[in-house]
């Protein structure tokens, strides 16, 4: 039987403080590495946003002290996110320092050069997230804007290749939009053949103010990729889906999944549970996207720890507790699973194992 290790310890640490003691502690913390990315996704603005937007990016040392600040939080795990992370030249130093903090790192990719980078990238991170939507090279094209889908494939199997060595988990993720719907079982079905540690299904999100962003010739087309246009279609693939959970190393919770199905958004927002920081070390209250968002400097102005406790920001989280604006995976899935946990036992017991049976536990 696994012991229990660091990691699930900090983690009930926090669910109980949290539960029994009403405390707000974050589980999650994400930093934008860079708004730079080599694709030009038609379901997402970052590879289409003006240059202007891409301006400005913490070096390594000051993204370490982000790091320390979310320590003192008891954050468990960190996603490094873009644009394309593996794009910041210092990347790989930074996911070392986490490490030795003992925060899990990961970094979402869109593998594009982990081919080339695949040995240190599995050194360096905890767990590496690829993004792959099919399995159709010129419906990847058509999709991300790229004609790359052999080079990243590769990239793939090579870091699964070195991950049991390096002591790094492999997933996939594949967004569902309009173009792919038909297309994501085979890449579950793929990411088990391969050898991946698990996949995670995401929806394409959208934002009416993202189209104030992009470039005039940009390939970012709402309109087109958003997956309510085939709406039954969505529903048929999350119900299969959640029968694939049983076979296939799906690591995306039913409650998540089911959301597509009903199309009821009516949960309660949690954003504590999750704390996003941006490229210019502001952190963002109380998420990343709603009308009431601010964002606060903790590399000179604020103290991460005092703020998130603070009365400015509890009256920011109430402002959201019932919006039902967004369904991002990382807002939603949380909300659900550890802000209303008997409803979703079953789901919180799944990341409790995933926890426990890593070498992270």
């Amino acid at each position: 039987m696994l012991g229990i290790g660091p990691t699930t310890k900090k983690f009930m640490r926090n669910f109980l403080s949290n539960k029994l003691k009403g405390t707000t502690y974050p589980f999650f913390g994400s930093v934008e590495i860079t708004r730079r990315c080599n694709s030009k996704c038609s379901f997402c603005p970052i590879g289409n946003e003006k240059a202007e937007i891409k301006k400005g990016e913490m070096g390594a040392e000051e993204m370490k002290k982000v790091f320390d600040q979310f320590n003192e939080l008891n954050i468990i795990a960190v996603s490094f996110l873009g644009g394309e992370p593996f794009l910041h030249k210092e990347v790989f130093d930074v996911a070392d320092y986490s490490r030795t903090i003992g925060i899990i790192s990961q970094v979402s990719t869109n593998g594009l050069t982990l081919d080339a980078t695949a040995e240190r990238a599995t050194e360096a991170f905890d767990v590496i997230v690829v993004s792959l939507d099919t399995l159709d090279p010129e419906l990847y094209r058509d999709i991300r804007g790229v004609d790359a889908y052999d080079k990243v494939v590769r990239g793939i199997k090579r870091a699964i290749e070195l991950s049991p060595e390096n002591k790094c988990n492999v997933l996939l993720n594949t967004v569902v939009c309009a173009k792919n719907i038909p297309e994501i079982p085979d890449v579950v079905k793929f990411g088990k053949e391969v050898g991946a540690k698990g996949v995670m299904i995401d929806f394409a999100t959208f934002h009416d103010y993202w189209t104030d962003t992009v470039t005039d010739n940009s390939r970012y087309n709402p309109a087109e990729m958003d997956w309510r246009n085939d709406r039954e279609g969505v529903r048929k693939l999350v119900r299969e889906l959640i029968k694939m959970k049983k076979d296939y190393p799906i690591v995306t919770s039913s409650s998540y999944l089911k959301t597509f199905i009903t199309e009821n958004f009516n949960y309660t927002c949690y954003p504590y549970l999750f704390c996003c920081v941006r490229k210019t070390g502001h952190v963002a209250i109380p998420c990343w996207d709603s009308k009431v968002t601010k964002f606060y400097d903790i590399l000179g102005e604020y103290n991460l720890k005092e703020l998130w406790f603070s009365d400015e920001v509890k009256n920011l989280r109430e402002k959201v507790k019932n919006c039902k604006d967004c369904y991002m995976h990382c807002i939603v899935e949380p909300s659900k699973v550890l802000g209303a946990p008997s409803r979703n036992m079953i789901d919180l017991m799944e990341w409790i194992a995933t926890f426990r049976k890593n070498r992270y536990s």
